[in-house]
């Protein structure tokens, strides 16, 4: 290991500083990371846009809108459940997703952000 390489269970000044500045001590570094690098996913992106824009999508509708097979986005629709991004409800014979609220606090200002930039270049 270089010195500059830090093992997994020993925390830095600046992982410290983000959990208790950032954080506030109340959210876990390692979710909170975790949550970004499901999101950063090309298809989990879209996903999460489309949700952002439509409110609620029913999975054909989502395959449809992503020329996928429902059965192909499942891993991706499970990922982003996991990490708390989206929820799921049934009607009738189909599942339909939405953001969760814990999204529908941030990930639109990610959005809004992200247009902001294109607009800017």
């Amino acid at each position: 290991m270089s010195e500059r390489e830090v093992p997994t269970n020993q925390r830095t000044a600046a992982q410290d500083r983000i959990e208790s500045d950032l954080l506030e001590g109340t959210l876990d570094l390692e979710r909170e990371a975790n949550r970004l690098s499901v999101m950063g996913e090309p298809t989990r992106f879209t996903i999460l846009y489309l949700l952002s824009e439509e409110g609620q999508v029913r999975s054909g509708e989502l395959a449809e809108l992503l020329d996928r097979r429902q059965n192909d986005l499942y891993h991706h629709l499970n990922a982003l459940e996991d990490a708390g991004l989206v929820g799921k409800f049934r009607d009738g014979g189909s599942r339909v997703y939405e953001l969760s609220p814990l999204a529908e606090g941030f990930v639109p200002r990610i959005f809004d952000a992200v247009n902001a930039r294109a607009e800017a270049v």
